[in-house]
């Protein structure tokens, strides 16, 4: 038997469910940019992908980037591609379509940036530009930034500042805490494989994952695998957890 479900629907551990519900009604309120923080395996991207199962699609057009290396000429290619617009031969030329193309939107654009420590400080003063293009009125599109907690640094520096300061709400995942370790597991995990585990081990697996529920999968499941019977003890998990990091 497999440790680990298949199919499963997220948990929604605390942190996860607030930042869910603000991002949802900061996106319905139509603001310009969203900042969403936290560190690698707290699962913003499965938030994003929740997030955009339940919004109404007659109302919001999603475009997503996953990777953040594009220059400022980049970003205006992707956004003319998405509107199926041809490109023009100076990046201006491109700008005033989009523009022009996102203002007659019968949808709001929402622009998800996935891995948004990645991208280029050049290229996140074009978003805002490109965003805030129309000076009669609002921004023409919504940004969601989900990034690593250095990114806030970085925006943080005066030249982008001017961002920073039109970022709201700026959103922060740290993970589980200690009293959702066991339904996490037994959401994630086959119900009668976490009786095994002492709660003096649970404690061990969740200082050693840090709250991150990626970790705490993986560490558990190794755990599992590699104790196949019998009580699984504090000290035993912190020898696996040392093989564990050793392959």
């Amino acid at each position: 038997m497999k440790s680990v479900k298949k199919n499963q629907q997220p948990f929604m551990y605390g942190d996860f469910k607030q930042a869910f519900t603000e991002l949802k009604s900061a996106i319905m309120q139509k603001a310009p940019y969203v900042l969403l923080l936290g560190d690698s395996g707290l699962g913003k991207t499965t938030l994003l992908r929740l997030l955009a199962s339940q919004l109404d699609r007659s109302r919001f057009h999603i475009l997503y980037l996953c990777h953040g290396h594009a220059s400022p000429s980049g970003l205006a290619r992707v956004l003319a591609e998405a509107l199926h617009l041809p490109l023009s031969r100076t990046r201006a030329e491109t700008s005033r379509m989009l523009v022009q193309t996102l203002k007659n939107l019968p949808t709001r654009l929402l622009f998800w940036i996935d891995e948004a420590q990645l991208i280029r400080d050049d290229t996140l003063h074009e978003l805002r530009l490109l965003a805030e293009s129309d000076l009669d009125g609002p921004p023409v599109f919504s940004v969601v930034l989900a990034a690593l907690p250095e990114l806030k640094d970085r925006l943080l520096a005066p030249h982008l500042f001017p961002l920073w300061r039109r970022i709201h709400p700026r959103l922060s995942m740290t993970g589980l805490v200690r009293e959702e370790i066991e339904p996490f597991l037994k959401d994630q995990l086959y119900k009668q494989s976490i009786g095994r585990f002492s709660e003096e081990a649970l404690s061990v697996l969740f200082e050693q994952a840090r709250g991150i529920p990626a970790l705490l999968i993986s560490y558990a499941s190794f755990c599992l695998k590699s104790q196949t019977n019998g009580q699984i003890s504090s000290e035993l998990v912190i020898n696996l957890l040392d093989q564990f990091e050793r392959t």
